[in-house]
């Protein structure tokens, strides 16, 4: 099994959609103002949790999208999303990364199944590349590098995030957790 396989959705969000985001992250950023700093990896850029009911009628068809994948490829036990949920906002300016690492919960009662990853930039970037590395090689992910892409993994599987050469990147990140394997 290849472990560093994806799914992914080209124009999950329209431009529209995007701007909305972007506004609503504008708005709550302030308001929630819990930026994440990253252990043991070279994180350089910004990373802020707003609450998914902030976004939940906008990602309805990518929250859709995210259960009947799971149900089609992974097959986990999963949570329904919560309205008080967090989702990271992250923003890349130029020369920013986000170098290799998991995505790992410390809870006793559930585990990250799933990182979603959904970009939200307004505008195209240059450089800003993402990776798998769930072999010995990396894998490419170039779908998300288009704005309203969406792209699906394991949270287990190390990612990473190359420096941004030109511009602003941004993704959206949902988390989805389910019981803890034992």
């Amino acid at each position: 099994m290849n472990i560093s396989r994806y799914q992914y959705w080209n124009n999950i969000l329209s431009f529209g959609d995007i701007n909305k985001i972007n506004s609503i992250i504008k708005k709550y950023r302030k308001k929630e103002d819990r930026e994440l700093k990253a252990k043991n990896t070279v994180k350089t850029s910004t990373v802020y949790q707003i609450k998914l009911k902030n976004f939940k009628e906008i990602l309805d068809t990518a929250l859709s999208a995210i259960v009947e994948n799971n149900q089609d490829n992974y097959g986990y036990d999963i949570y329904n999303f919560s309205k008080e949920m967090f989702l990271n906002v992250n923003i890349y300016e130029k020369n920013q990364e986000y170098d290799w690492h998991n995505d790992s919960d410390p809870s006793n009662f559930s585990d990250l199944k799933l990182t979603v990853l959904i970009n939200i930039s307004e505008k195209k970037f240059k450089g800003g590349e993402f990776f798998l590395l769930g072999s010995k090689e990396p894998t490419s992910v170039p779908e998300l590098s288009n704005p309203g892409s969406m792209v699906v993994f394991n949270s287990f599987v190390l990612h990473k995030v190359n420096p941004v050469l030109e511009g602003t990147r941004k993704t959206l990140t949902i988390f989805v957790k389910g019981p803890c394997f034992k």
